[in-house]
C-alpha cells in the first residue's frame, strides 16, 4: 500500500510514547508499568481502558516501536474462545519471535478485551487468565471499561490505567499538523468544528478530516459546511419533535416517529424533557399524564416481553402528545437534550467503578453484590477514611486499585501514603512466602502488628535509591560539562593555530615582496 492509500489514522499513528496526545498521567503509567515488568511480577498485564479514539492501541503500538519490540494483536475480529486464546496469546506469551529466538523480545496486545463475551468466546476470559499466569512477555489488553463484571478475574492481575476523552485542544493541534503537512487550506472554523464534533475522540476527528478533504478533491462538495448537517446526531429527533409538537391531529402526530431510529426509552425522555416549549402551564399537567401513561405501556413491554403493547406506546408518546399540547406553533431552533440521558452517559464509569467494589466486598464476605453496595459499602467508605493504618488494611484485603480508592476516599493525598503501606504488605507478604515455612504464625498474620517500621525502611530505601540516582545525573552532567569545555578549548586552539598559520604566511609574503623591491 502506497503513503497516498494508508489512511490518515495510521500515517499520522505516534511511533513514540512522546508523540500520543493527551493522557499524559496514563502514559506515564504505561511506560513505569513495561519498566518494571518482569515474569515474577504481580501485575503482569496493563488493562487500558476509556472510550473509543482516546489513544489505548496507539499507546501499545507507540511502546513497541520505540522500545524495539515485536507487537502481536489478537482483536475483535478474532475468535477469541478457549481454543483460540491458547493457541494464540498463549503460544505468542511463552515462544521467542523468529528473528530473536528464545531471547526474542514481544509485547501482545488483545484489544477490546471487554469484547469476549458470547457463545463463540465461550472460555475466552478464563483461559486468558491463565495464559498471564504463565506469561514470559508482557501482555496488554484494552477495554471500553474495565470495571465489567465479566473482567473482574482479569482485573485482579492487571495493573488498570485509565484513558479520558482528549480534549480539543490538543485535537486541533493534531489537525492543524496534519493539514500542513497535506498542504490543505482550511479556516479556523473548519477546524473547531471538527475537533467540537469529535467529542474526545482523536480518530474520529482525524476520519471526519480526512473524509472531508476526499470529498471536496473529489468535486462531491465545494465547502465543509455541507457536511455539517451530516454530523448532526439528533438531526433525526430534532425533525421528529418538530413534527409531534407542530402537528395538526393525532393521525399527523403518530406519523411524526415513522422511519425515526431512536431507542423507545430516549424518544419518550426527548419528549418530556421539550414538552413544556409547547404547552401552558395549565395544559402541561394533561401532556405529562399522557407521557406518564407511555411511559407505564413501556415498563410493561420490558418487564411482560409483550411487545404487542407497543403500538398503544407509539399512539401515546407521539400523537397523543401532539393532541395535548396547546402552543404548537413556537418557533424552537434547539431541543434540549435529556438530562438523564448526560446524566447516565457522565456517571457510567462511576457506577461502574461503584458495582466493581461492591463485587469485590461480596466476594469477601460472602454476601451478594446487592447486599454489599447496600449494606457494606458505606462502611468500608468510612474505614476508608479513617487512619491510614486501618484504610491501607482494609483496601489491601478487598484488593482495591488506585481508581477504586479515589472514588471512595476524600481526602487524595492519603491515597499516596495508603498505597506505599499496601505496598509495604506486598513486599512483607513476598518475604514471608520465600522465607522457612515451617513458621506457624507470622508478623503479617498478626493485625495488631504497626507498619510504620516497614513504611519507615520502605521510604529509607527509596530515598537512597533517588539520591543514587541524582548523583549519577549530576556525575553525567559534569561529565557533559567538561566535555563541552574541552571541545572548546580545543576549538579555541585550532582558531589560535590557524591565526599563526596565517601571520607567518602574510610575513613570508612581504619579505619576498621586500627582496623583489631593491630590483625595481
Amino acid at each position: 500500500m502506497t503513503e497516498k492509500n494508508v489512511p490518515w489514522t495510521e500515517l499520522y499513528r505516534p511511533t513514540n510514547l512522546g508523540q500520543v496526545v493527551g493522557n499524559e498521567d496514563a502514559i506515564e503509567a504505561l511506560r513505569d508499568w513495561f519498566d518494571s515488568w518482569s515474569p515474577k511480577a504481580k501485575r503482569k498485564v496493563a488493562l487500558l481502558h476509556g472510550p473509543a479514539g482516546t489513544g489505548k492501541t496507539s499507546s501499545v503500538i507507540a511502546l513497541a516501536t520505540e522500545r524495539g519490540y515485536e507487537l502481536v494483536e489478537m482483536n475483535a475480529s478474532d475468535k477469541r474462545n478457549k481454543d483460540a486464546i491458547l493457541r494464540i496469546a498463549g503460544s505468542s506469551a511463552k515462544e521467542g519471535t523468529l528473528t530473536g529466538g528464545t531471547t526474542g523480545k514481544r509485547i501482545l496486545l488483545i484489544d477490546e478485551v471487554d469484547g469476549i463475551t458470547g457463545r463463540e468466546d465461550r472460555g475466552g476470559a478464563k483461559s486468558l487468565v491463565d495464559v498471564i499466569k504463565e506469561a514470559a512477555v508482557p501482555i496488554i489488553c484494552t477495554a471500553n471499561n474495565a470495571y465489567h463484571k465479566k473482567l473482574k478475574a482479569l482485573r485482579k492481575e492487571s495493573k488498570v490505567i485509565s484513558y479520558h476523552p482528549i480534549h480539543q485542544e490538543y485535537i486541533l493541534k493534531v489537525l492543524k499538523k496534519i493539514s500542513r503537512d497535506q498542504k490543505l487550506e482550511l479556516t479556523s472554523e473548519d477546524f473547531n468544528f471538527i475537533a467540537e464534533n469529535a467529542h474526545g475522540d482523536l480518530r474520529s476527528a482525524i476520519n471526519d478530516l480526512e473524509g472531508m478533504v476526499l470529498q471536496i478533491r473529489s468535486g462531491k462538495i465545494s465547502d465543509i459546511e455541507l457536511l455539517k448537517p451530516y454530523r448532526d446526531k439528533t438531526k433525526g429527533i430534532q425533525e421528529a419533535l418538530v413534527d409531534i409538537f407542530n402537528a395538526q391531529d393525532f393521525i399527523e402526530g403518530k406519523k411524526a416517529v415513522d422511519g425515526l431510529k431512536i431507542k423507545y426509552d430516549e424518544l419518550l425522555l426527548w419528549v418530556f424533557e421539550n414538552a413544556y416549549l409547547h404547552s401552558s402551564d395549565q395544559q402541561l399537567a394533561e401532556v405529562y399524564e399522557t407521557l406518564a401513561s407511555a411511559d407505564r405501556f413501556l415498563g410493561r413491554i420490558m418487564r411482560r416481553q409483550s411487545w404487542n403493547l407497543l403500538s398503544y406506546f407509539f399512539d401515546l408518546v407521539s400523537g397523543g402528545v401532539a393532541v395535548d399540547v396547546d402552543r404548537p406553533g413556537k418557533n424552537i431552533k434547539q431541543y434540549i437534550f435529556p438530562q438523564k440521558i448526560g446524566m447516565y452517559a457522565q456517571t457510567m464509569f462511576t457506577r461502574a467503578l461503584r458495582d466493581s467494589i461492591a463485587s469485590n466486598i461480596a466476594e469477601k464476605t460472602h454476601t451478594s453484590t446487592i447486599a454489599a453496595r447496600g449494606e457494606s459499602m458505606h462502611v468500608v467508605k468510612q474505614i476508608l477514611n479513617s487512619g491510614i493504618g486501618d484504610a491501607a488494611q482494609m483496601a489491601y484485603w478487598l484488593e482495591l486499585d488506585e481508581n477504586q480508592l479515589k472514588s471512595l476516599i476524600e481526602n487524595q493525598e492519603s491515597i499516596r501514603k495508603i498505597k506505599k503501606v499496601m505496598k509495604a504488605y506486598d513486599k512483607e507478604k513476598m518475604k514471608l512466602q520465600t522465607s522457612m515455612g515451617d513458621q506457624r504464625f507470622s508478623s503479617f498474620d498478626d493485625t495488631g502488628d504497626n507498619w510504620s517500621d516497614i513504611l519507615i525502611e520502605y521510604e529509607k530505601k527509596k530515598e537512597e535509591k533517588l539520591a543514587e540516582e541524582k548523583r549519577r545525573k549530576e556525575e553525567e552532567k559534569k561529565r557533559k560539562a567538561e566535555e563541552r569545555k574541552a571541545k572548546k578549548a580545543a576549538a579555541k586552539k585550532e582558531v589560535k593555530k590557524t591565526k599563526q598559520v596565517d601571520d607567518q604566511d602574510l610575513e613570508k609574503k612581504a619579505k619576498k615582496q621586500a627582496s623583489l623591491d631593491q630590483y625595481f
